[in-house]
């Protein structure tokens, strides 16, 4: 039976709530995620890690909730099913790997530990121009 669609936004709001919190730290415009393979990917993990510790079938539930995540943290749904579907396309980079690994990481840190808070992204500082990162 699918999850109720309540609890997939009430997921995507927490979800979206903690890379947020995390995009801003790193003053990255939630616009610009599409442009920070990082970025990108470690939200993207952040949120696949919250569909299977939920439960989520992945195809249909999990799906629906990193839309409605990457909704949140853009404060616009069509810009969220846009920046899930680039997410989508930019599976294969190395800097989304790395950013999917630590998204998944640091949620499952925080399932284990709610001291834990995720934290990766801040961490890993803004972006520069040329794409690499500066200090946080």
């Amino acid at each position: 039976m699918p999850a109720p669609l309540s609890r997939i936004d009430t997921l995507a709001k927490i979800g979206a709530s903690l890379a947020g919190v995390q995009i801003e730290a790193a003053r990255i415009e939630p616009a610009g995620l599409a442009r920070d393979g990082f970025a990108l990917g470690y939200c993207f993990g952040l949120f696949d890690a919250m569909a299977r510790m939920a439960g989520l079938d992945q195809f249909t539930e999990g799906v629906a909730l990193m839309s409605a995540g990457f909704g949140k943290i853009t404060a616009d749904e069509a810009a969220g099913a846009g920046l899930f579907h680039t997410a989508l396309e930019m599976q294969d980079g190395a800097a989304f790997s790395a950013g999917a690994a630590a998204g998944e990481a640091d949620l499952e840190a925080w399932a284990a530990d709610a001291n834990a808070l995720p934290s990766g992204l801040a961490r890993r500082g803004r972006p520069r121009d040329d794409g690499g990162a500066l200090p946080a």
